[in-house]
């Protein structure tokens, strides 16, 4: 609740039944649920999910994996091994995320311990892996990497926060100046185009 700062570990159970005439709802209290609140739920197979993410308390990150076994008159939850949490998934003091479906989260820290990009987030993916396939492991790996066909020798690595200019002048896009050419477009392009920040 919000008075006390706890999340409630019961699980309800709520069945609709929809006769003919007004619906009947049943609500039943399931026993071996977890306290946690703003988690996250993915699905590995037909019956099991894991649940990664979100918080004890308000101040407080879970940092535990639990998988969710459903089956036809319980709900099992147990605890599974963690993922080995980057520095910056541990030390900061919010994150949120999403399910990507097929046992893929996507988890965002924000920036704000960066000096060079506090107004940044940054994300990485969790991949769950099924008891289906080999009992492997969950990795989380960063994404957000410099690929490139090029010799590296060539190329110059991204650094956090580098920025590039995209600009195209307004008459560009007119298809009946598509054939003239005025050289005062070429005295300033600053005041054109957009910005996109790229953090690596």
């Amino acid at each position: 609740s919000l008075q006390n700062n706890t999340r409630s570990p019961n699980l309800y159970k709520v069945k609709i039944d929809l006769p003919l005439g007004s619906p009947a709802v049943t609500c039943t209290i399931l026993p071996g649920g977890v306290s946690v609140s703003s988690a996250i739920v993915t699905q590995i197979s037909d019956t099991e999910f894991v649940l990664v993410g979100g918080y004890h308390s308000d101040n407080q990150k879970r940092m535990v994996c639990n998988t969710i076994v459903l089956e036809d008159s319980k709900i099992e939850i147990v605890e599974s091994v963690s993922p080995e949490w980057t520095p910056d998934i541990k030390h900061c003091r919010t994150w949120f995320g999403c399910d990507m479906g097929k046992g893929s989260v996507l988890l965002g820290v924000p920036g704000a311990n960066k000096q060079l990009s506090p107004d940044a987030n940054y994300f990485y993916i969790l991949r769950c892996k099924g008891a289906e396939e080999d009992k492997e492991e969950e990795s989380i790996t960063q994404i957000c990497s410099q690929t490139s066909s090029e010799d590296p020798g060539d190329s110059t690595p991204f650094e956090d926060s580098e920025e590039f200019c995209f600009s195209a002048e307004a008459n560009s896009f007119d298809i009946d100046d598509a054939g003239t050419y005025n050289e005062d477009d070429e005295e300033d392009e600053s005041e054109t185009g957009y910005w996109i920040t790229c953090c690596a």
